[in-house]
């Protein structure tokens, strides 16, 4: 401990910064008492608040629940009482004939009364009894039909609740917008309650909706979220939204049903979270008898909404002596040290760039003479600085020229050998066609200019190659290309493509004993690079052969991995270390190479 005071004491008395140490001597000495109680103040201060705020808002949260768990059990009563009530039981019996004259449509009709009665518009918008096509007649009956109370099945067939119940065993369920059809949703309500009925075989012959109004559970959420900028939202065990207080801050506070209860595991606490940047206390309850939960969350900031002028005072107070100490101290470090500051700012830009020189004043003394020597030293550094880069320029164009230049003469002799086999055999048409390609495939391998293809003609490149050597295997080499079209005007260095395809069928594909196998291209863009991929499901590479093939050492008797090695190495010396070859390999299942390189056009 000793020794590290010793150390700081020297550091403050002999190597920091003129200027740093004298404004550090003033505020040591004016703002240490006022820096020690400030922070005491501001932690015992936001502790006290921060307390406060959760504990009032985990009671509020409560009280919100309550309520909301009143309406759902309100809708639920309704929903009961409908589904339990003897007439409407009677409804569904094996005998749904009707006479408008029996005492059984006069109780149908004053059940029918009954049940529109309940829509209060508010907390019940709408209330629905959907009936399979065993009960057209009271479809198609026509004080049935006006009182709107009646509807087919086909009308929610496409609904996503329909669905929901088709593919599971539920009896009822709550649903959010997402789940109703657009014309439940304009005409009836934006959520609902829904129960099925099914007859002894467990085949749907009713569903009774009760619907009610998003705008009314709103309203309680917003009711009792009085913070600027915090939010509460409802949502179920798929996602959905149920309710909000603010569509916008939902979308910023989101979160998914199943990370809640790890991310919270009391719901009698506050739990911190990062969105977006923003630090944000997040907890939840469930909402009793649903399959729905109620998250809030509190920006951090928002917190002191409430104590915004006790804080705005103390700053105030705070900032007004900071910046007369930083005045005083800055003033007299400034009056000794500006230039020598001047100098050594400028210097540091060698660190990011070429240096630059300064301004010159007449001034002549040590400073003057320090600030004409630098720039001297500058002019100088930055001629040997242009002349290095030139020749550094010169001599990796050369290296890249002479690396892409190392094409392989063997594939030549060998498809000049099967043009001269196809002529014997009187293959007239394939000794044209091969021909005409091998001529195609050289003229742009041979073609002077740009050191660089488009990837559209690297393509073509590569596949001119792999018709031919399908030709020579007798098509049993299989090429696919799944390059997207907005990839195809980017550029590529000349022959990078057709080494690795070769390398695929001579020491992959070729050691299969069926000589068959498929070879597939793919690409895609991720942000500025372009990665492709190239494989093919030949005998695969071993692993110590992998960890060698792009240093040109491999030791084998099918070759030395030259090829592999100057694709590789030219690729580095054409754009960065960072880009280049990757390999991965199964042996005896397939071979991977990625290749990756900056996107340019």
């Amino acid at each position: 401990m000793m020794n590290k005071l010793k150390y700081v004491i020297f550091y403050y008395t002999h190597n920091m910064k003129l200027k740093h140490k004298l404004l550090i001597s003033h505020l040591i000495l004016v703002f240490a008492p006022i820096v020690i109680i400030t922070a005491m103040f501001y932690n015992q201060l936001f502790n006290t608040i921060v307390a406060n705020t959760k504990a009032s808002e985990l009671s509020v949260a409560r009280e919100t629940i309550a309520n909301i768990d009143n309406n759902i059990k309100d809708i639920k009563n309704v929903s009961n009482s409908i589904v339990e009530d003897s007439i409407f039981q009677q409804l569904l019996s094996n005998d749904s004939s009707l006479n408008a004259k029996s005492s059984k449509y006069k109780d149908l009709i004053s059940f029918t009364k009954n049940v529109n009665s309940m829509i209060d518009g508010n907390a019940i918008s709408d209330i629905k009894i959907y009936l399979n096509e065993n009960y057209q007649d009271y479809l198609d009956n026509s004080t049935l039909s006006k009182s709107g109370l009646y509807k087919p099945i086909t009308d929610i067939d496409n609904s996503y609740w329909h669905g929901i119940f088709a593919s599971s065993n539920s009896k009822s369920l709550f649903c959010p917008t997402l789940y109703l059809t657009a014309n439940e949703v304009a005409r009836n309500g934006q959520l609902s309650y829904t129960h099925k009925i099914v007859d002894s075989e467990k085949n749907e012959i009713a569903y009774v909706s009760v619907y009610f109004n998003k705008a009314h559970i709103n309203s309680l959420l917003k009711k009792y979220t009085t913070l600027p900028g915090s939010a509460k939202y409802i949502i179920n065990e798929r996602d959905a939204l149920v309710a909000y207080t603010n569509r916008n801050l939902v979308g910023e506070f989101l979160v998914d049903y199943d990370d809640i209860p790890p991310l919270v595991p009391d719901t009698n606490k506050f739990e911190v979270k990062t969105f977006s940047s923003e630090r944000c206390y997040i907890s939840y309850l469930e909402i009793p008898e649903t399959n729905w939960i109620m998250i809030f969350v509190i920006p951090v900031d928002s917190i002191w909404s409430e104590n915004k002028m006790l804080l705005l005072e103390f700053i105030i107070a705070y900032l007004l002596v900071l910046a007369f100490v930083l005045f005083l101290s800055l003033s007299l470090s400034n009056s000794i040290v500006k230039r020598i500051s001047n100098v050594i700012t400028t210097m540091k830009t060698v660190k990011t760039g070429k240096p630059t020189s300064l301004s010159h004043p007449p001034e002549q003394d040590e400073i003057g003479d320090l600030i004409e020597t630098y720039n001297f030293m500058v002019d100088e550094i930055n001629v040997l600085s242009d002349q290095q880069i030139k020749a550094a320029s010169e001599l990796r164009t050369a290296e890249f020229k002479a690396l892409q230049a190392q094409i392989n003469p063997h594939f030549l002799y060998n498809t000049l050998d099967m043009i001269n086999w196809l002529a014997k055999k009187g293959s007239t048409d394939e000794v044209s066609e091969a021909v005409q390609t091998l001529s195609k495939f050289y003229k742009m391998t041979l073609r002077k200019g740009n050191l660089t293809v488009t990837i559209e003609e690297e393509l073509e490149h590569v596949s001119l190659y792999m018709q031919l050597q399908s030709m020579r295997y007798d098509n049993k080499i299989h090429f696919t290309v799944d390059v997207p079209d907005n990839m195809l005007e980017y550029t590529i260095p000349k022959i990078t493509f057709q080494p690795i395809v070769e390398n695929a069928i001579l020491h992959g594909i070729l050691g299969k004993e069926s000589k068959e196998g498929n070879i597939v291209i793919t690409g895609w863009l991720e942000e500025d690079t372009l990665v492709f991929l190239i494989s093919d499901d030949g005998i695969g590479i071993p692993a110590h052969t992998l960890e060698q093939l792009l240093t040109g050492n491999v030791e084998s008797k099918k070759g030395s991995g030259i090829a592999i090695s100057n694709i590789h190495n030219r690729l580095q010396l054409f754009y960065d270390t960072k880009f280049g070859l990757t390999y991965k390999s199964k042996e005896g299942d397939y071979t991977e190479v990625e290749i990756r390189i900056p996107a340019t056009k």
